[in-house]
């Protein structure tokens, strides 16, 4: 008797041990988020869809393995409510149905087939939010909701119910008054992300520059940072906008994606010559970068000691 109490006393300690390790990792993961420092956090650009279907769990899971800090991920709903985790408005390119995500039901859904990289279907179901929020919960990952700004409400609900607030990150690219407009007291209890480009057209169809979107942010509201574009060509009203949130302290998040997210200086130039590109984007100011070739941005960051790998 004795000896099965030991017993239950140690797996108790372990499993609090590994929850309460899982929690300061989290936590400290938000900390940086919040208030970026020396260090660059690796966003990967629907999971690690090179290994794993874009957009599915295991994607996500392989990223927390790999020591990836933000998974980005797409959410759309279904005809009957249901928030999915999907890029395109139609199914037909990354499932083994056909038709548009919103024209369909989520019977339907469920019994589709995520396909991989080349096409081929896959044992992997599409999953919902709730699915994947359940599935990092406490994790050392932040999920980027993109796509959600049509549906924040439901998405922070998703959210409230699985526990996972704290793991979310919105984003959307209207303007202050508009997000409050649009979610009101809302925007206080969420961890958001404005989207920075050169301009914004206001609904008077009156322009304003990329640095009073991003001024009127920092005055009237506690964001947690800024995703820049930068374009084709670097932009002197980017930079400037940049300037002034790297002032504040809070994060500068940029894309190397694609060349017209950062000025050419793309993934597949830095897998060549990551000085040149991945280097060129951390000197603009970035504090995230989020990239479709995680394991080797990671691998560059670490080498000149500015990410932290974690081995799972």
């Amino acid at each position: 008797m004795k000896s099965l109490k030991l017993s239950v006393v140690l797996l108790c300690f372990f499993i609090t041990n590994k929850i309460v390790g899982q929690s300061k990792e989290l936590n400290d993961l938000i900390d940086q988020f919040k208030n970026p420092g020396k260090g660059v956090l690796v966003a990967a650009h629907r999971g690690d869809w090179r290994n794993a279907p874009e957009n599915s769990i295991r994607a996500a899971l392989n990223c927390i393995a790999m020591g990836v800090d933000i998974v980005e991920t797409d959410v759309r709903k279904t005809k009957d409510g249901v928030l999915i985790i999907m890029h395109d408005e139609t199914l037909d390119r990354t499932t083994s149905g056909k038709g548009k995500v919103n024209e369909v039901t989520y019977e339907y859904v469920r019994t589709l087939f995520l396909r991989d990289g080349a096409g081929h279907p896959t044992y992997q179901r599409v999953p919902t939010l709730e699915e994947l929020m359940s599935a990092v919960k406490g994790k050392r990952i932040l999920i980027n909701l993109d796509k959600s700004w049509d549906n924040i409400p439901e998405t922070y609900a998703v959210l409230k119910k699985t526990g996972t607030i704290k793991q979310g990150i919105f984003k959307g690219y209207e303007t202050l008054n508009e997000v409050k407009s649009k979610i009101g007291s809302l925007l206080d209890s969420i961890m958001y992300m404005p989207m920075v480009k050169q301009e914004y057209k206001l609904s008077s169809d009156r322009a304003i520059p990329a640095t009073d979107f991003v001024n009127d942010y920092l005055k009237q509201s506690k964001v947690v940072g800024f995703e820049v574009v930068y374009g084709a060509q670097k932009s002197s009203t980017i930079a400037n906008a940049v300037i002034s949130i790297r002032k504040e302290r809070m994060t500068v998040w940029i894309n190397s994606l694609w060349a017209d997210l950062c000025a050419g200086h793309d993934d597949e130039l830095a897998i060549e010559q990551p000085e040149v590109n991945w280097g060129w984007i951390i000197q603009q100011g970035a504090n995230v970068i989020q990239t479709d070739r995680p394991e080797a941005l990671l691998k560059y960051l670490a080498s000149k000691n500015l990410h932290q790998l974690y081995s799972k």
